[in-house]
């Protein structure tokens, strides 16, 4: 019997034209395996929706067309599913799509949604909130509001809004509860990794992996403005750990506590939580499609049933 394919298209994702892209992924599909289905999101949240649907329905395969937030939108919808998730990486950052390496050309990634292997990924929540590549407060979950107000995607729009925000930029005080153990820091940020980038190769956790068991909590202290460029470049290389400005530890589950409520982000969307974040695994809970060729190291914890 045939599969079936699903993809789910953000509209406004990125800058493609997402109406031809639909057309050449209908056109490109192997008849012989699947059959197709194209589905355009009409709002925020209607990813989770209708993947939740197809997986309903049976689908084998589900496709998020688009960047990390239709990502994070089709992934939630397909959790504790049979559903295995597809990515076609047409946002600005590609966290996820990049850590897997998918390629970011949309033929070559049709090609690997159909004919890749499935891994079992973890996922983290941040207050219940699913993530998939990374999450975080403090200075990157304000220049996500900022880029977000921007409204040009891209990587220059990006790093204009890294700029501004780090001209008034000013780090914060985070009580932060491990194994029962609590104690304080001073940061610029705290990211809580899944995977290894936050997207566009800037890699806040090099060795983050999508189905141990964990997260990596990734606590980078204040530094000069002198030191940014050297930060920002060893981010690019794979060596932020040489910095001396940041510790990891790996968790389970953390609890942060802020000075006050604000920002943080979710796969680099903003929105506004409480003093309180509670940061919790949920391990091998999504099939995830990824390239023939994907280091084995990612394959470290099998599959729960449901």
């Amino acid at each position: 019997m045939k599969q079936r394919i699903a993809y789910i298209i953000n509209p406004v994702s990125g800058t493609s034209n997402k109406q031809s892209i639909a057309d050449y992924l209908y056109k490109t599909v192997d008849k012989n395996r699947y059959e197709p289905e194209i589905y355009f999101t009409q709002y925020a949240g209607d990813g989770t929706r209708q993947a939740k649907e197809y997986a309903r329905q049976g689908f084998e395969r589900v496709v998020a067309v688009g960047g990390d937030g239709t990502v994070n939108e089709v992934a939630t919808g397909l959790l504790k599913t049979a559903a295995a998730l597809g990515i076609i990486p047409l946002g600005s950052g590609n966290g996820l799509a990049r850590h897997i390496k998918m390629p970011l050309n949309h033929i070559r990634a049709n090609k690997i949604v159909q004919d890749g292997k499935i891994i079992f990924a973890d996922c983290g929540t941040l207050n219940g909130k699913p993530f998939f590549c990374t999450a975080g407060t403090g200075f990157d979950a304000q220049v996500g509001q900022r880029f977000a107000q921007i409204g040009r995607r891209g990587f220059v729009s990006y790093a204009q809004a890294s700029f501004l925000e780090y001209l008034h930029y000013c780090p914060s005080n985070y009580k932060i509860t491990v194994e029962g153990k609590t104690f304080s820091r001073r940061a610029f940020l705290i990211t809580l990794a899944n995977a290894s980038q936050w997207g566009y190769n800037a890699y806040i956790s090099p060795n983050a992996n999508l189905n141990d068991g964990m997260l990596d909590l990734v606590i980078v202290y204040p530094f000069n403005l002198f030191k940014a460029p050297i930060i920002g470049l060893r981010m690019f290389t794979k060596s932020i750990y040489r910095s001396g400005n940041i510790d990891v530890i790996r968790v389970r589950e953390a609890s942060i506590e802020r000075e006050k409520a604000g920002y943080v982000h979710i796969d680099g969307d903003p929105m506004v939580e409480g003093k309180i974040l509670d940061i919790k695994t949920v391990p091998a809970h999504l099939r995830l499609i990824v390239p023939d060729e994907i280091n084995k190291q990612h394959f470290t914890i099998p599959f729960i049933k449901y």
